[in-house]
């Protein structure tokens, strides 16, 4: 099986993910996405796999999508053309969401916008000590497609993490809720293996009815009517431009993203 962008073996019983991007901090575009949704498809068949661990390559878990927002590529996207991405986008994370197996974020690095959701929609998540997570999509013009973080932490530093674009090292991503535990950098992968090799032990019909029983409960909370509305509020979000993210835009396609968030910190600085 080829997968651009993704490293996928399994063994006792447990699948192991690895965004390969290193040079692009392993940034989730559509190569990498369409790679990793193939292989959740595998994993819910294969009889003899019963958890799976996702990690990134390199220094960082991933830095989140590779949109190339404001791009000439993407400047004359209408909504009817965003759409289609974010939604695809979505519904791969929620294939994780629905796979009958639970999912563990070894969280090795940088988990930033996409990629912050990408762990908080996995059902176990143990982050390095190095660790680094945020939503800082904001500060781009845009908001998360995958707004799952009012349901993974409270509601007053949901509002500050989407707010402000600031983020979090481990320990304060362990206090938020965003991460389960934090283990020392060189333990990640043997503390995840840990975990995994536990519930492969566990009857799995149990292990399927927990997973979707607390599923379901977020589900009446209104968590996929939240996930369905901000698909729309980000499409549009995302293709409404202003004078000021226009010129936004136009920096950052001549001089690149870290002058363009350089301008506009000093227009308010």
């Amino acid at each position: 099986m080829e997968l651009p962008g993704l490293e996928f073996t399994h063994k006792n019983g447990i699948a192991y993910l690895t965004l390969n991007r290193p040079r692009k901090l392993n940034a989730l575009n559509p190569a990498l996405m369409s790679s990793l949704n193939e292989a959740l498809d595998s994993i819910e068949k294969n009889k003899n796999i019963r958890v799976a661990i996702i990690t990134g390559a390199g220094k960082a878990f991933s830095a989140g999508f590779d949109l190339n927002i404001g791009s000439r590529e993407t400047q004359d996207m209408d909504a009817d053309e965003w759409r289609p991405i974010v939604q695809g986008y979505v519904n791969t994370f929620l294939k994780i969401w629905n796979l009958s197996k639970p999912v563990i974020a070894a969280v090795n690095g940088y988990a930033l916008a996409g990629a912050c959701e990408l762990v908080q929609i996995c059902d176990i998540k143990v982050a390095s000590e190095h660790a680094v997570l945020g939503e800082p999509e904001i500060r781009s013009g845009i908001g998360p497609p995958l707004l799952i973080t009012p349901y993974s932490v409270n509601l007053a530093k949901a509002k500050e993490m989407l707010l402000t674009g600031d983020m979090f090292d481990a320990y304060e991503a362990e206090n938020m809720g965003l991460v389960g535990s934090v283990v020392p950098h060189e333990e990640l992968m043997e503390s995840c293996e840990k975990i995994a090799s536990k519930i492969c032990k566990l009857p799995q019909v149990g292990v399927k009815m927990s997973k979707l029983a607390v599923n379901r409960a977020l589900e009446g909370m209104g968590f996929l009517n939240t996930i369905n509305h901000n698909i729309e509020l980000m499409t549009h979000f995302t293709t409404t431009m202003t004078p000021e993210q226009e010129q936004y835009n136009q920096i950052r396609r001549d001089e690149g993203l870290k002058a363009a968030l350089d301008w506009r910190k000093e227009r308010y600085t």
